[in-house]
């Protein structure tokens, strides 16, 4: 099947962890996975494990700091593709977990630039391509400290928080589109940020990336009549 007639899907931070498991998961289910990362030998990794599945991508090598370059990106695919069937926020940096008033004001801003401001550039830069789409679906990975907030976590916990009133802001804005949003809140994955927080907790105990990216994409395959957000814990 030409990539042309196949649903387009966009996933940043797919070199690892659930954007990882996710993008080979769609690309299984016959998807054009546009894989996005930092780490070229990272992403051609993925480009070749794809096309071992017989399915296939486009690697899309973008610092999420380069906003001129977020915003070239979106150009770039609706000329190609014309549409964009799921966008996938998911690349996220952790920063330091640390009383709020410790933390270095540059880590505390880098945090909100990769968490809220590049997301912010990406939604602007693919909502053409997004509402072009027949059943667009944009997916958002959150954090339940949205809802049960924590001490320590900081920059994180209000980078995530922000995000979740910025697509909610987008949905009413939109809300007579045909795009479905969901804001999803995962469980504890075993994933790099995740060690990071918390290294010293029992692996066994969480979910695997591959677990979690089949219930991610069990819950985008359901039909979702409701012109509502979708906030679901994985």
């Amino acid at each position: 099947m030409n990539c042309l007639t196949k649903k387009i899907s966009f996933i940043s931070g797919a070199t690892s962890g659930l954007g990882k498991e996710l993008s080979i998961h769609l690309a299984r289910k016959g998807y054009h996975v546009l894989i996005h990362g930092r780490n070229q030998n990272k992403l051609n990794s993925l480009y070749d494990e794809i096309k071992s599945l017989n399915g296939t991508s486009t690697i899309i090598n973008l610092d999420l700091k380069d906003y001129g370059g977020i915003d070239k990106l979106g150009y770039e695919i609706f000329k190609k593709y014309k549409k964009l069937d799921l966008l996938v926020m998911n690349a996220a940096i952790l920063g330091t977990l640390t009383p709020l008033c410790h933390q270095e004001p540059k880590e505390f801003e880098e945090v909100l630039n990769t968490n809220l401001i590049a997301n912010f550039r990406l939604l602007r830069s693919l909502e053409l391509s997004l509402k072009e789409s027949k059943h667009g679906e944009l997916c958002v990975i959150s954090s339940k400290l949205t809802k049960e907030p924590k001490p320590f976590w900081g920059a994180y916990s209000i980078s995530k928080a922000a995000l979740e009133q910025m697509i909610y802001n987008w949905y009413l804005e939109n809300k007579k589109t045909n795009v479905k949003v969901y804001i999803i809140h995962p469980k504890p994955i075993n994933t790099k940020l995740r060690k990071a927080a918390m290294p010293g907790e029992d692996k066994k105990k969480n979910q695997t990336p591959t677990n979690a990216a089949l219930k991610l994409f069990t819950i985008l395959k359901q039909k979702n009549d409701q012109n509502e957000i979708i906030t679901i814990d994985l």
